[in-house]
């Protein structure tokens, strides 16, 4: 692994952690999901990365939303 990778990985484990505490503290907003997805988004782009916010997508509508986004960027990145 090299550094920028590394990087990414920590980033993206900060990420999941604080996914994570919100979770459990119950002010995972979708909000604040917004913000977490689009942070990793940035730093890996729609990859299998992107799966750790499945877990997460309780919300009325989360979920379509999450695949809706990580569709849209699948189309931007391949274009």
């Amino acid at each position: 692994m090299n550094a920028q990778e590394q990087r990414q990985d920590e980033q993206l484990s900060a990420i999941g952690w604080e996914l994570s505490d919100r979770y459990l503290a119950g002010t995972l907003d979708f909000e604040a999901f917004q913000t977490l997805f689009y942070r990793a988004l940035a730093i890996c782009g729609p990859g299998d990365e992107m799966e750790m916010f499945c877990h997460y997508a309780r919300g009325d509508g989360w979920f379509a939303w999450m695949t809706r986004e990580i569709q849209q960027a699948s189309s931007k990145h391949v274009a």
